[in-house]
């Protein structure tokens, strides 16, 4: 039997996510923000990884300065990055989000930021 070189391949988006530091405020009153790492198949990654699994992500990504934020800390944690194209005037996804108490989290997508 071959020895397989992976344990798991995740395809999709990659993005990041803004979290408001203020939390409770309204999102026009938002001073800061928090940036992470998100996309599902990417947090499977990182989270799989994490768990002692070999991890691979097929994700493409923006050359610029968030796909280099993206790809930095996927090699930190250890994913395979080695599938992952970066391509010139690729617009990565953002996310903002406000934490909105009692009632949860609201997400804003501004429109014309993602291209899928």
């Amino acid at each position: 039997m071959a020895d397989k070189s992976f344990d798991l391949l995740s395809m999709g988006r990659s993005s990041i996510d803004l979290y408001s530091n203020d939390i409770g405020a309204p999102f026009t009153e938002i001073t800061s923000f928090g940036a992470f790492v998100g996309g599902c198949p990417t947090n499977v990654s990182v989270g799989t990884r994490r768990l002692g699994l070999r991890s691979v992500l097929l994700s493409g990504l923006g050359d610029d300065l968030v796909g280099d934020f993206l790809f930095q800390f996927l090699e930190k944690e250890g994913v395979e990055t080695r599938f992952m194209p970066r391509k010139r005037d690729f617009a990565p996804v953002r996310s903002f989000l406000e934490l909105s108490l009692p009632t949860g989290s609201s997400g804003l997508l501004p429109p014309g930021l993602c291209r899928y």
